[in-house]
């Protein structure tokens, strides 16, 4: 994986990175054999990915990219016990998913809630209103079509590297993968 988008995520999503909630999401599994963590590490990897190959490397756009995709799918966590069936799921996690993210970071960025909450667009009514969106929207479901055919985003050792990157340390197995 390019150092840059490595560099990027870490730049700007550190705090969420070494966040508890954000560690819980590598012991649920997400699209058949992937971590909810394997997954959003992976979706802002490809959001990244996208900006870049668009030119839309400015701070704000960035920040706002990144930050969204480490935190589209934290209200996610513990869905079996938080949702009846997938339909709620589908319609209650991007709201569940803001929450998380302002107690993390303290902030209410606009860009990243709407991005945040329209993320399952077209699957929920309701498009993003700005790009940032519709590149989380774009890289998620990237993300998930790979997934759901067996094939990761990262390697386990990307995944490793940007964590400890952030300076979050983890020993043995986490997941399904060890870093």
């Amino acid at each position: 994986m390019d150092e840059r988008i490595k560099d990027t995520i870490v730049k700007y999503g550190w705090k969420i990175l070494q966040s508890e909630e954000f560690d819980a999401t590598f012991h649920q599994t997400h699209h058949l054999n992937r971590t909810v963590g394997d997954h959003t590490l992976g979706v802002a990897a490809e959001a990244v990915k996208l900006c870049m190959k668009r030119a839309m490397t400015d701070e704000r756009t960035l920040k706002n990219v990144v930050v969204s995709s480490l935190c589209h799918d934290l209200g996610i966590m513990g869905r079996n016990e938080k949702y009846r069936n997938n339909a709620q799921c589908l319609v209650r996690h991007p709201l569940d998913s803001i929450e998380i993210y302002i107690r993390i970071t303290g902030e209410q960025d606009e860009r990243v809630i709407d991005a945040i909450k329209h993320h399952m667009f077209p699957l929920k009514p309701g498009a993003p209103r700005h790009r940032e969106g519709w590149i989380l929207t774009l890289a998620d479901k990237i993300a998930a079509s790979k997934e759901k055919t067996g094939r990761a985003m990262l390697s386990a050792g990307d995944t490793g590297e940007i964590m400890e990157r952030a300076g979050v340390m983890h020993e043995g197995k986490t997941g399904m993968h060890s870093f």
